[in-house]
């Protein structure tokens, strides 16, 4: 999608970052979760590439909302709108959304995750880029190229496959420090080259002499006018000077910047199509139509993104029990494999933050949503647990520590108290269906997750481990498997400084023979010079 190889120009300015280290260096400089727009369509389209299975589509998007979470990562689902042209790609396509059932279950998982929603007036890069602009988000994730000459600053491309896998994110600044492009040079090569709406472009320009042409910089006063006069004509003296000087470059060369002169080259006697430029530059979306009640949706959007959230629990086991057709009992073991992890990182991410923390995010579940926020900060701010700063009953130990090479993240292994587990347990099971879709060995159920897509499959494992090792502790308990956990120690320092401090003394306490002797942590790492007792000079 989006411009022909426009990602091989941009791949100069590219950079492999994990979404651990996005979500990391973001919560650490701003205190706050990375806030992201993401394109809808790209991820329903990648849901359908799943396994075919029951629910196959939403339990893909499922496994990925289980990720946004559990990073502290707040999503705003972008829609595409109904007045996005309607010709694309040389055919004919239906702008008006449908009702499906595929869609009301996505809107409904997205709201009970208390995730956000925007319906874009047309198309939903656009919108994604302007939500950017406007500092609603800090990243957009998206496939389609074109969401830089929108205005996008910073991109998410892909979706990892696995935890820590580096996936490749690119920024304007980047891009325009390596290949000397910026947006208006984008937006030329989309116009040489052709785009979603105009796919002819000009026959015999491919990438790299768009490129060229780009950096001979005739189009930036014109954009830069354009810009200023908004979606207003300008004459066409000015539009005709942009096409005269490409045309006497590509006959010429006179700046070379191309690498030899391209005589059989012709531009369309219409070139540039100016609707195209103004789309790219002032394209049509929701915000800037200054409808008030559009600007109060968009300031209820802006807090919503700005806050820490937790799911609506008991509507959420609901909606996956009668979605995937998950018994009760199953139900709580996924979600204590696939959430209850994600539930006590977000609660130490929350201890550390800046941001507050509000649960208010649509009117059908504000209510059980606030009492579900009461109930976990109860728990949690009970005397007992607070007063014992030293020895939290929440953790029990600090078991091990380790540095993530993918972003230099390092974490603490810790042990969390049985409590925890129970108090997540009860937050699932109010509207649980204890007898529903109980069939024999849990076939239904075992069937659907033999057929995740493996990317779900790969992040499942890499959460709760292997099938091998689930089917040797299969026995245990629920909570076995999920008590020790890797968190970030950062938050660990902040909140349980005594613990992080009294576990960092252990690991360097020095062993009986040498005492007092430096340990090396690493066969990579020399030991400091040793001071000689007897020194001379």
């Amino acid at each position: 999608m989006g411009i022909h190889k426009l990602w091989n120009v941009l791949s100069a300015g590219e950079k492999k970052l994990t979404l651990e280290e996005l979500s990391h260096e973001t919560h650490q400089k701003q205190g706050s979760g990375l806030r992201v727009a993401i394109d809808v369509a790209l991820w329903v389209f990648q849901s359908r590439s799943s396994v075919v299975g029951d629910q196959s589509e939403i339990r893909s998007l499922f496994f990925r909302f289980n990720k946004l979470y559990e990073l502290g990562i707040r999503p705003v689902f972008v829609f595409d709108g109904p007045s996005r042209p309607d010709y694309k790609r040389n055919r004919f396509i239906n702008t008006r959304p449908l009702e499906t059932t595929f869609r009301a279950n996505l809107i409904a998982m997205i709201k009970f995750f208390h995730f956000s929603i925007w319906n874009a007036y047309g198309e939903a890069e656009a919108e994604c880029a302007l939500l950017q602009r406007l500092d609603f988000v800090d990243a957009v994730y998206t496939g389609d190229s074109d969401v830089f000459l929108f205005g996008a600053r910073r991109v998410i491309r892909q979706w990892p496959t696995r935890r820590y896998e580096a996936v490749p994110v690119y920024d304007i600044t980047w891009i325009c420090d390596s290949t000397s492009l910026d947006r208006s040079d984008l937006i030329l090569i989309a116009l040489l080259l052709g785009s979603d709406y105009d796919t002819k472009g000009t026959k015999g320009i491919g990438i790299n002499m768009a490129a060229q042409l780009a950096k001979c910089h005739f189009h930036r006063g014109l954009f830069d006018d354009i810009q200023i006069a908004g979606r207003t004509p300008l004459d066409d003296e000015r539009v005709q000077h942009l096409f005269d000087d490409l045309t006497y470059e590509l006959q010429h060369n006179s700046t070379k910047n191309m690498l030899r002169k391209h005589t059989g080259v012709t531009l369309d006697p219409k070139f540039p199509d100016f609707s195209i430029v103004i789309d790219f530059i002032h394209p049509l979306t929701n915000i800037e139509k200054n409808d008030p009640s559009i600007l109060k949706a968009a300031k209820d959007l802006k807090a919503n993104l700005d806050v820490f959230h937790e799911p609506d629990w008991q509507n959420l086991a609901n909606f996956a029990q009668h979605t995937f057709k998950w018994p009760a009992e199953y139900l709580l073991k996924r979600f204590t494999s696939l959430l209850f992890p994600a539930f006590m990182a977000n609660r130490m991410r929350r201890r550390t933050s800046r941001s507050p923390v509000i649960l208010q995010s649509s009117s059908q579940s504000s209510n059980s949503s606030s009492q579900q926020q009461r109930a976990i900060d109860d728990y949690f701010r009970s005397s007992s647990r607070c007063r014992n700063v030293e020895k939290p009953s929440e953790v029990v130990r600090l078991t091990a520590v380790k540095v993530i090479p993918e972003g230099n993240l390092k974490q603490y292994r810790v042990e969390w108290d049985k409590s925890c587990w129970e108090h997540f347990i009860t937050l699932l099971k109010p509207r649980l269906d204890s007898e529903a879709y109980n069939t024999p060995d849990y076939t239904l159920v075992l069937s659907q997750h033999t057929e995740v897509h493996s990317e779900d499959e790969q992040l499942e494992e890499d959460e709760v481990g292997s099938s091998s090792s689930q089917s040797k502790s299969s026995k245990k308990e629920p909570f076995d498997l999920v008590k020790r956990q890797w968190v970030d120690a950062d938050d660990v320092h902040h909140k349980y400084s005594s613990l992080a401090l009294e576990f960092q003394g252990k690991k360097r306490k020095p062993a009986a023979k040498g005492e007092g002797l430096p340990q090396l942590t690493s066969f990579l790492v020399l030991p400091p010079k040793r001071i000689r007792s007897n020194t001379s000079h």
